[in-house]
């Protein structure tokens, strides 16, 4: 059982608030430090990690091959994924968020503008509960020699040597969870190899372009449900048949929590 804490707001109003309300309280806090109006083009969002450890760098980075490599492989993959899925007339850069909102390794790295989105996604791994998790914040607020929003970006503009080594871009509205996870993606230039390098360590002389919050492993359990209590669970991110049945299966768990035993009817009759 979580303790709580007695606020007193006013002359005479007593709260009773639980150290994870005091966590979300901190958390948005944090995240507002920062705050943008900006609307079209993202200049703030956040992504989640179940586990702290690992590093802020896309899934097709994360072997060890050539960046020469990784490019062939990405044009193969997005010529693929238009075949197959009939993406006519999409561009190189619609198709290739579209693969990667659908688990493709790709050099994307996808964020949100919901810092709670964010939240939901260091938490949302029951398996990984055990594990100090983190949110990161990618803040484009300052002056840059190396990263910047952009708008109708091209591939070839994301690999131009005269362009800036990261861009920053909306999830285009084509993708059906675009609106749902409020996506934007990060895409780093494979030239002289960057976009092997975690994108932290790559803008690390630019803090604080990356910022990142922990998220403690007591926390993760009664995190998940409060947010699934808001309406945010692995069915409002995807909106699939198989994740309607994980937001059932996560509201239905209590298995951390004291709760009283219900004796079996039959077996008291």
């Amino acid at each position: 059982m979580s303790s709580s804490v007695n606020l007193t707001l006013g002359p005479s109003l007593n709260v009773e608030l639980d150290r994870e309300s005091i966590f979300i309280a901190g958390f948005l806090s944090w995240a507002r430090k920062a705050q943008a109006y900006v609307t079209t083009i993202p200049m703030i969002s956040y992504r989640g990690h179940a586990d702290a450890d690992w590093k802020l760098l896309p899934s097709l980075c994360r072997q060890k091959f050539p960046a020469s490599f990784l490019a062939q492989y990405e044009k193969e993959l997005i010529g693929e994924f238009r075949a197959r899925f009939a993406l006519v007339g999409w561009s190189d850069m619609e198709v290739l968020s579209y693969a990667r909102h659908h688990g493709a390794p790709t050099r994307l790295l996808d964020w949100s503008r919901n810092p709670l989105i964010g939240l939901w996604f260091a938490v949302s791994d029951k398996s990984l509960d055990a594990k100090q998790g983190t949110v990161f914040q990618l803040c484009l607020l300052g002056d840059s020699d190396l990263i910047c929003a952009a708008s109708g970006l091209t591939l070839d503009h994301a690999d131009s040597c005269a362009g800036k080594a990261v861009h920053v871009f909306a999830s285009s509205q084509r993708i059906e969870r675009t609106d749902r996870q409020r996506s934007v993606f990060s895409i780093t230039t494979f030239k002289e190899g960057k976009a092997l390098i975690p994108l932290d360590a790559l803008t690390q002389s630019f803090k604080p372009t990356v910022r990142h919050f922990p998220v403690s492993p007591e926390f993760k359990p009664s995190i998940r449900r409060l947010l699934a209590d808001l309406g945010l669970d692995a069915f409002s991110i995807y909106g699939d048949p198989d994740s309607f049945g994980k937001s059932l299966s996560a509201h239905f768990d209590m298995s951390d929590l004291q709760i009283p035993v219900f004796p079996d009817d039959a077996a008291t009759e």
